[in-house]
């Protein structure tokens, strides 16, 4: 089916989901323009270390960059993660840090760019089977807080404005859908385009998997269910309202991953969906100050808990079919010295399920 408003379709080929193959996630490395680790080292091991993994792509759960609004941010990403990104198409997420003060603009030029030319000229064959969809939604909504152009969608969208970066690209068996969702003040991708693809890759007898990717959790062990002061609902960040507004669709439409950032730990969550399992994973270890906190167990999260790290790491995640292989790698070294140790690794699918995982 054609939609309407597509600015960028590359022909995919399918019927070759049978071949393996991998892709890494990770979030919040928080490059500064100033130096490529800012005192931390495991920021310059990370793109050595997704670049042996060879994965087939790389997917960014948000916050690139530490301040995204500079005018050399994203030129300095590229140039800190040349290793990285010139072997492998990269496809962000918007963040917090990205999003602050002018940084939509940066950001937006930076995603455009990607998708479009940088992608398909790093790995012509993976852009040959991928079929992107940005900037496929025609609808017209409030662009700012307070704009009044499309302000009958307004209800669409949780925060009432967007930017338009939310996108999903499909890659053989896998459909990735990228939210533009930097906190929940910036939950601003409307639910008729999320509900449209989603929609799209459950009808689709060839797409064996749905994943998500988007910066704010909705199931955390250290942030706050509500607003911390019930008297000041916009006070204080929480996964509530994120949760309620998203989750209902991520349920009716068969999701089985979706990766979050924005909290800087390895948070794991195993959902009950009917007869299957929404798999909650939080991987925001790229770089950011790490959390050294302990952990809340009054939250609805806490009785879906499987696993936590407070250290830097990628999740990497093989695809073999209906079968997906999932490993969090934390990272240690730097440039000269990077190395990576297995933390924890699940299964899912039916190898998995006859296995009794």
């Amino acid at each position: 089916m054609r939609l309407a408003g597509i600015l960028l379709v590359v022909a995919c080929l399918v019927g070759r989901a049978a071949e393996p193959f991998s892709f890494v996630v990770f979030g919040d490395n928080q490059c500064a323009i100033t130096s490529p680790t800012s005192g931390v080292p495991e920021r310059q091991a990370l793109p050595l270390i997704v670049r042996d993994l060879r994965p087939t792509f790389v997917l960014h759960t948000g916050d690139i960059m530490d301040h995204g609004w500079e005018p050399t941010a994203y030129a300095k990403f590229r140039e800190f993660y040349q290793p990285m990104l010139e072997v492998s198409p990269f496809f962000p997420t918007l963040g917090n840090h990205d999003a602050a003060k002018i940084g939509w603009s940066n950001y937006l030029a930076f995603l455009k760019e990607q998708l479009t030319e940088v992608n398909p000229r790093v790995a012509p064959g993976f852009a040959r089977e991928c079929q992107v969809f940005f900037a496929d939604d025609p609808t017209v909504y409030p662009s700012k807080p307070g704009d009044t152009e499309g302000a009958a969608n307004r209800r669409d969208i949780p925060s009432g404005f967007t930017k338009k970066t939310y996108y999903a690209f499909r890659y053989r068996n896998v459909y990735v859908i990228s939210l533009e969702q930097g906190t929940r003040w910036w939950t601003n991708t409307p639910r008729p385009w999320l509900e449209r693809h989603l929609k799209q890759a459950h009808e689709d007898q060839t797409i064996e998997h749905v994943v998500v990717i988007m910066h704010h959790p909705i199931y955390s062990s250290i942030m706050n269910e509500n607003p911390p002061d019930p008297a000041k609902p916009g006070s204080g960040e929480c996964t509530g309202p994120v949760r309620a507004y998203y989750e209902p669709l991520f349920r009716e439409y068969g999701v089985q991953l979706v990766f979050s950032g924005h909290a800087h730990l390895y948070d794991r969550f195993a959902v009950p969906n009917g007869d299957d399992t929404i798999h909650y994973i939080v991987t925001g270890g790229g770089g950011g100050p790490l959390y050294r906190g302990g952990y809340r167990t009054d939250t609805p999260g806490a009785a879906f808990t499987q696993a936590r790290l407070n250290g830097y790491h990628v999740v990497q995640v093989e695809v073999d079919g209906p079968d997906l292989h999932i490993s969090c790698l934390q990272i240690e070294g730097d440039a000269t010295n990077p190395r990576s140790s297995l933390f924890e690794e699940f299964r899912i699918g039916p190898s998995a399920k006859a296995a009794g995982e």
